[in-house]
Formats: structure tokens, sequence, C-alpha cells
């Protein structure tokens, strides 16, 4: 072939190489101008939703503040001002909406990074609005005279009304807060994910308590007598003197409620009944007896030595009963710390003795200052209390007095209410099935959780053997421990507690024979330790340091524990510390354990309980 020859087909080759190449060329540039198109459309609608985002963010700012004010309207008996501001956090919610509700806006939602933050923020913007559409049709309806009762009687109308609108809410503000929960944090802002964890919080907050308070309004009226009377049993436990339930039961007292009215009936002490019996007043199962023995039964101020409350009912029914009193359908049991509580909100109560019970001195006067005021020694016949005894009840009456006149603020009722119930102060049982079941698994229950399942609960209980009332100086914490989490086999817990004896030699010496008692030298304590494991844990061993004496009482089984009861006395200015060790069942591992806590006495001032769970988050 010649060179003209092959510099033709050179050339043919390379125009159609070019030729093949055209085609390649235009597809790169049309996708480099769509991609172009793309990426500026993309710009376009960031910059869209982030003007909008703005505009969302300063609605939502402004909305924040109108919302947490409407409670405490709603509180104060404002309702007018309360669906005022209801009408504005509406407003505002909906120009929330209204700007993320675009199609601009959920395109933009698909952009990586962005999206996420702009899907959060509708989320956000959606929750304010379904709060602020709750508030606008509910607020109206919204009658407090639930609380407030006319001419002695509770408005039951009221209190089915309030259920309604509590009902709603609570579904409102779960709804709320799992939208929250389910909203992608992935690749969301500090601010964002700030904001909705702010957001979260107040919903759930709102929805756990709105979601305890609508089983309760539910069954309120049956409760309050409601086409048929209804008795409750009051019980008053003193802390001065511990029991593992709370204290010394000396004052009871029996109210009848009818069609809304509550009405105190009777009222006893301690010393009324016919203590000292040669043989328990009620039948006591054999772990009980094994544990306690029959003193629980034997003398009212011990029906209280369990942490079991259903078994301290019914043997405070039987002595009720042995002494010919009326019948009772519940029981009703709290300490004079929950009292102060309650004080928060009905303020300050006059009595007739003189004295003014208020939030801050109601545990010293009535747990301290009443046996240095009242009560004496008769020559002949030892120590009078009957002063005593008519104090706390001129005192039990007045407070019953106000409690049932109603109350100016039902947020602190509730609040209150809720503070004694997670401290184990307040305690009901009830003949009713339906709020018995409501009531289960609660502390207000007073019994220990049945298995391990949702959480796995140890018990530390104290009883005071002195027979005065020196707890009233007494301390206590505990640190409990657990491998639980980390554990390979059979977890092991332990509790180290700490009891101190703050009395000291000085005060010792001027305390009064009602607070020291006849049985030790003033100033000492003694008292029963009782330590239950978790459900099926065993108790592997114990120790005592820093206590003048010990010994062990009794060990063995009881609410399906292991459960020991160790006696120390501490003298003044010291401090016991009680060691117990225990090991969970064969066989048992991580997956069959709830978290881990410990309930406790409630004593006069508050334990600590400090949880040491490595691995458990």
């Amino acid at each position: 072939m010649s060179t003209s020859h092959q510099s033709r087909a050179a050339l043919r080759a390379a125009t159609q190489r070019q030729a093949a190449r055209r085609p390649r060329r235009r597809i790169v540039w049309l996708f480099v101008v769509v991609l172009v198109l793309v990426l500026g459309a993309v710009i376009g609608l960031s910059s869209v939703a982030a003007s909008k985002a703005l505009t969302v963010r300063d609605s939502l700012t402004k909305a924040v503040p109108i919302a947490s004010g409407i409670p405490a309207k709603v509180a104060a008996g404002d309702a007018g001002g309360a669906a005022s501001d209801a009408a504005s956090l509406k407003e505002l919610a909906a120009k929330g909406v209204e700007q993320t509700a675009g199609l601009d806006w959920r395109i933009a939602e698909w952009i990586p990074g962005v999206g996420q933050n702009l899907a959060a923020v509708r989320a956000a913007a959606e929750s304010v609005d379904e709060v602020a559409d709750f508030s606008v049709e509910s607020l109206p309806n919204l009658d407090l005279g639930a609380f407030k009762p006319v001419d002695g009687a509770f408005n039951l109308q009221a209190v089915h009304d309030l259920e309604g609108v509590v009902s709603e809410g609570a579904e409102t503000f779960a709804s709320v807060s799992d939208r929250i929960a389910g909203t992608d944090r992935t690749f969301l802002l500090p601010q964002v994910t700030d904001a909705l964890s702010t957001l979260d919080d107040a919903a759930s907050g709102v929805a756990e308590t709105l979601g305890t308070l609508s089983p309760i309004l539910e069954v309120l009226p049956s409760a309050l007598g409601e086409g048929t009377p209804r008795t409750y049993l009051l019980m008053f436990q003193g802390n001065s003197e511990l029991r593992a339930s709370g204290g010394n039961p000396a004052s009871l007292a029996l109210v009848t409620a009818t069609d809304g009215r509550i009405e105190l009936t009777t009222q006893a002490t301690s010393v009324q009944f016919a203590n000292a019996r040669p043989e328990s007043v009620a039948p006591l199962d054999a772990e009980t007896e094994h544990l306690y023995s029959d003193i629980i039964g034997r003398w009212v101020p011990n029906m209280t030595l369990t942490p079991d409350f259903p078994t301290t009912v019914a043997i405070l029914r039987a002595w009720w009963e042995d002494e010919g009193l009326p019948p009772f359908d519940d029981v009703i049991s709290t300490d004079p710390v929950a009292l102060s509580y309650l004080l928060r909100a009905t303020g300050p109560i006059p009595l007739q003795t003189g004295e003014t019970l208020t939030s801050e001195n109601a545990v010293s006067l009535l747990l301290n200052e009443v046996y240095f005021n009242y009560g004496e020694m008769v020559p002949g016949r030892g120590a009078d209390g009957t002063e005593q005894d008519l104090f706390f009840a001129s005192a039990a009456a007045q407070i019953f007095s106000t409690l049932t006149s109603g109350v100016e603020d039902p947020l602190a009722l509730f609040a209150a209410l809720r503070q004694a119930s997670d401290e184990s102060r307040m305690k009901i049982w009830s003949s009713n099935e339906d709020l018995e079941a409501m009531l289960s698994g609660t502390r207000l229950a007073g019994t220990l959780p049945a298995t391990n399942d949702e959480r796995t609960v140890a018990g530390v209980y104290f009883n005071d053997t002195t027979g005065a009332k020196t707890d009233y100086y007494a301390d206590a914490s505990v640190v409990a421990s657990s491998d639980q989490c980390t554990a390979s086999g059979p977890p092991t817990f332990q509790q180290v507690i700490t009891f101190a004896n703050n009395i000291t030699p000085e005060q010792a010496a001027g305390l009064p024979y009602f607070i020291t008692g006849p049985h030790y030298r003033p100033g000492d304590i003694a008292t029963d330790v009782v330590v239950y494991g978790p459900v099926g844990a065993s108790i592997a061993s114990w120790k005592v340091e820093g206590a003048q004496s010990h010994v062990l009482k009794a060990e063995g089984t009881h609410l399906g524990r292991s459960v020991v009861r160790i006696s120390v006395v501490t003298t003044p200015q010291t401090t016991a510390t009680i060691t117990v060790d225990m090991t969970g069942a064969e066989g048992t591992v991580a997956a069959d354990y709830g978290d881990y806590d410990v309930w406790t006495t409630p004593m006069v001032r508050e334990t600590p309980v400090t949880l040491e769970t490595p691995g458990c988050g």
C-alpha cells in the first residue's frame, strides 16, 4: 500500500473516532448542564427552606413562653387569660406549620444533611401546633372546680369533665412525644438537636403526668362515694419511731365519702386498743412470723414492721374489728413529711392549741416538739401522754378540715402528692379491684415487685426497737452496687448501709422521757436493719461495723426474697455500717434483670440511695 493510501486511511479512521466521541461529549455536557441546574435548584430550595426555617424558628421561639405560662394561669383560675394565650399559641404554631407545608420544603427534606434538619423542624412545628389545637379546644371546658368543694361537697360532674380533658391531653402529648422521639437525629445540627430534646422532655413529662392522672380521675367519682358511700381509714405513721413502712401508726381516723361529701366520723390512737395480747390479733403467714415474730400482731404500733402494706392492712382490720369500730373499705397511709408537702398547697393551718402548722415546721412540731411541750410524768403511774393524744387528734381534725375545703393551687397539690408517692410516704390499699389494679406495681401499693422483669428492686428497711422517738435524730444512706450488666453468669449485688445517730451527748442529757423511752440509755438508738435481696437472689454474707453492739435476729425468705434482720445499737454521734452481699439465682444472666433500684423506709429526712451499676449506661 502506498503512502498516500495509508494517509487517507488514517484520516478516515481519525474522522470516524471523532464522530464517535461527539455523542459522548454531548452526553457529558448535557449531564453537566443538568447537574448545574439540579444543584442550582437544590441551592435555591435550600435557600428558600432556610429562609422559611428562620420564620418557623421565630414563631416557635415566641410560642415557648406563651405555652409555658398557660398552666400557671389555669392553676390560678384565670380561664380567660389561659384561653387567650392558647389562641395566640395556635396563631404562632399555624404560621410555623404553614411555612413547612409547601412542596419546596418537602423536596428540600430529601437533600442529604440539610433534609434531616428541615424534617426535624417540621416535626417540631407540627407538634407545637397539635398542642395548640388541644389547648384551644380544651381550655374553655377545663373546670378546676373539681378540687374546690361547694358547701362541703366536691362537684362530681366537674371531676368527670376534667377526666375527659386530661385523658385527651394524655393522648395528645403522648402523640407529640412519639413524633419527636421518632425523628432521625443522625445529621442534626446541635441547635436543632437541643431544641428537639427540650421539646421531647417537656412533652414526655406532661404525657407521663397526665397519663398518671387520667386513670385516677376516672375512678375518683366512685372513690368520692358517687352512688354508694365509701369509707377510708387514714393511718398516720410517725417517722420518729421507725417502722419498715414508715413509722409507728399511732394515729388513725375513719372518714366517709358520700356523693362527693367527705366527713370525719371516727378517730383512734394506738393506746386505746388492747395491746400486749398473748397472741397475734390476726393470723400470720409462717414467713412473716418467722422474720418479725408474733409481736407484729400483738401491738398496734408493730403492724407496720413489714414493708408489705397489704399485710399491715390485714392486721389493722383485725384490730379495728376487735375494738368494735365501724368497718372500712380502703386504707390510706401517710406521714408528717408528706403533710409538709401538702401544706405548700394549702398554706398554713392554725391549730386549736395555738400553734400554726406550716410546710417548714410541720415535721419538727409533729415529730419532736410535741414531746417537749405536751405530756407529763405522773407519780405512781409513769408517763401520761393524754395531752399528746389530744394534740394529735386536734391537729388531724384541723388538717382534714383544711384539705377537704379545697386548695387554691391544684398543681401544687399534685406535685406534693407525687413527691410523697415517689418517696414511699403515701400508700393506698383498696377493696375496689379497679383501683387496686391501677396501683399495682407502684410505690403507692406498698408492695415489692414480684419479679425482676421491669426492674430489679432490693429493700433496705429500719424498725426501731428503742421503744422511743429518737429516730427523729437519725439519718441513713445506701450505696448499692451490682455487676448485672457485665457479669457472664449470675450477677452479684451489694448493699452498704449507714445508719447515723446524730444525737449529741448534750442533747441526750436534756431529752424528755417521751423521746428516750425506758429501755436504753438516753441518746442510744436500737434499730433492726432488715435487708431484702432482689427476687431469686440469695444472701451470701453480711457484716456490721461501727455499732456499739449487733446481733442477727432472723434470716430466711419473705415475699419471694432472701432476707436478713440484724439488730444494731448506736450511741450518740456514731454511725453503724452494715454491708450485705447477695448473689443472683443460678442460671440467670443480665437479660433476666431490669434496672436496679433500692427501696427504703421513708425517714424524717431523705435517705440517699447511690446506685453503682457498671455497664448499664
